[in-house]
């Protein structure tokens, strides 16, 4: 393989040699105390190389080759997997995602005259010499983030870690941003200062619930993706308990941990949310598959593979969407099957182009040219029959 070269400042380069002789030292070292070592020489790096930087950088670049940083880059991933490990075990094998740390031990920083040192209001200077971490309760955000790097064959127990843990709202069948923070100090941050069930506080945030479920489609737990889908997505909600249209995504929806009963699953806009660019993510891999168009060889392929249950056809067995914006696509699938089901293949694939041209492809994968001649928007209608 050819090498590759990454220009990086001079001040990166040095803070990237420093870090990595700390964790040299790191994971040679067999004191009790070596994580808080390292945490403390890495973060007085970090902190030296923002002070150098405060102002600009000198401009001077470093030249690293992809061989050299290859060495370095294992070695970090290794650290960050044994954190991992090491935060699953803290939260008894739960995804945690956030952590305050208590400071145990502590000596007071004093000024050249013995005396110690103070801020404008009075308050100690300390050097921290011990740290006791305190997990926070789950944030659905953690699962997000664990089921993109998860191996398929442990997806679904983090699924049903989710389903079963106070994550997942009973009453509304949704999932909830945060476990509840009432033990919480408010120090935490601005979440614990909103009542329960509320905006940023145990609410059906709805943007990282359809971040959530996004994961557990692509992660191929089809089942139980269309499980939630019915209780989840705003156009299978009640009207009269949403309190807005169904075809209006809202910023959160009032979690049944609120005091208010009659607020429940009621759906309310705090700002512009991310859910339409979450829910659009989840309707094209339904829809067309994940990776639709693809290379044989050096030419382009597309293969419509889509992820729909039996129950979305109509009773004729059809369902239809626009791809790439243009191109009416129409599945036939006269038996209702799920898509996704072994049972469920395609038999073949007819084409109309721009001058009414059909063209029959008795096969399930549409290859060149006319790949392209879709692809460049070609193509007016795709009519796929499964079997």
């Amino acid at each position: 393989m050819p090498t590759h070269f990454v220009e990086i400042p001079i001040e990166a380069n040095q803070l990237l040699e420093t870090v990595l002789g700390h964790l040299s030292i790191y994971q040679t070292s067999n004191a009790p105390d070596r994580d808080f070592i390292y945490w403390d020489e890495v973060s007085s790096a970090r902190e030296l190389y923002r002070k150098r930087i405060q102002l600009g950088i000198d401009g001077q670049q470093m030249s690293l080759s992809s061989e050299k940083l290859k060495g370095p880059l294992k070695q970090f991933i290794q650290k960050v997997d044994s954190g991992i490990r090491r935060a699953l075990e803290i939260n008894a094998g739960s995804v945690a995602t956030y952590f305050y740390y208590r400071v145990d031990e502590f000596e007071l920083i004093n000024k050249a005259d013995g005396q110690p040192k103070t801020d404008q209001e009075g308050r100690f200077y300390i050097r921290a010499k011990k740290f006791t971490p305190v997990v926070l309760p789950l944030f659905l955000e953690g699962y997000v983030r664990a089921l993109k790097v998860t191996p398929p064959e442990n997806t679904r127990t983090l699924y049903r870690q989710v389903k079963e843990s106070a994550l997942f709202d009973r009453k509304l069948k949704m999932y909830k941003v945060n476990a509840s923070l009432e033990n919480q100090p408010h120090d935490i941050g601005r979440a614990r200062a909103f009542s329960p069930g509320w905006l940023e506080n145990e609410s059906i945030w709805l943007h990282m619930e359809y971040k959530y479920l996004l994961e557990v489609l692509k992660a191929g737990l089809y089942d139980e993706f269309f499980e939630d889908f019915q209780n989840t997505i705003i156009p299978f909600l009640d009207p009269k308990i949403y309190g807005r249209s169904p075809t209006e995504n809202s910023s959160f929806l009032v979690s049944s941990a609120h005091p208010d009963t009659s607020l429940h699953g009621a759906g309310f806009v705090a700002r512009l949310s991310g859910s339409t660019a979450e829910f659009l993510s989840i309707w094209f891999i339904m829809m067309a598959g994940k990776t639709p168009f693809f290379m044989e060889g050096d030419q382009l392929s597309l293969q419509l593979r889509p992820i729909i249950p039996g129950w979305l056809f109509n009773n004729d067995g059809r369902l239809s969407f626009r791809f790439l914006g243009n191109c009416w696509v129409t599945y036939h699938n006269p038996n209702r099957h799920n898509t996704y089901d072994q049972e469920a293949s395609i038999k073949k694939i007819i084409l109309q182009t721009e001058g009414e041209r059909q063209v029959e492809i008795k096969a399930d994968t549409i290859s060149h040219p006319f790949a392209e001649t879709v692809r460049t928007g070609k193509i007016k209608r795709i009519d796929v029959f499964f079997d």
